[in-house]
């Protein structure tokens, strides 16, 4: 599995974990995603829907048992993104939608670092694609300083 990272403009991070599954064979997966997502505040009081929109992951699994289905969930790693100044943007402003395509289930969320969130499973599709429009939540802040502020988000890619 390629670990790759996303950056947002008031960014998130994306690495990509695949869990060891004791097969015969080990599972496989092809999956494809974009390099990065960004949200673009022009005013802090209204939400931002992050770009590219949407924010398509696309899958085909190999080796993965024939009742298996194939799960993405999503987790921050902090409680906060990392900014200029010392005020901070929470991590539950961002929140998402999720458009199964080709079939599976889509479930919308919040961001949090508590734990990790379900965003899509599949089914008993083993090729199929997730659409996610990322949304971050207007900020009322005082004291939030213009610039890039970042935060590391990792998926949980999982067969079983």
């Amino acid at each position: 599995m390629k670990l790759q990272r996303i950056v947002w403009l008031a960014a998130l991070m994306l690495v990509l974990e695949w869990p060891t599954v004791a097969h015969a064979q080990s599972p496989t997966a092809t999956i494809s995603m974009p390099a990065g997502v960004s949200f673009s505040v022009s005013n802090v009081t209204q939400s931002v829907t992050g770009s590219p929109g949407p924010f398509r992951i696309t899958f085909s699994t190999k080796n993965v048992s024939g009742n298996a289905n194939f799960y993405v969930s999503v987790k921050a790693d902090a409680v906060n993104f990392a900014g200029p100044g010392t005020t901070r943007i929470p991590a539950s402003k961002v929140s998402w939608t999720a458009t199964p395509i080709g079939g599976g289930t889509g479930s919308p969320g919040t961001l949090s670092s508590a734990a990790y969130s379900q965003v899509y499973v599949t089914g008993n599709n083993k090729s199929a694609a997730i659409d996610i429009t990322w949304t971050l939540a207007s900020i009322a802040a005082a004291g939030l300083r213009a610039g890039t502020h970042t935060l590391t988000v990792r998926y949980r890619l999982e067969a079983f």
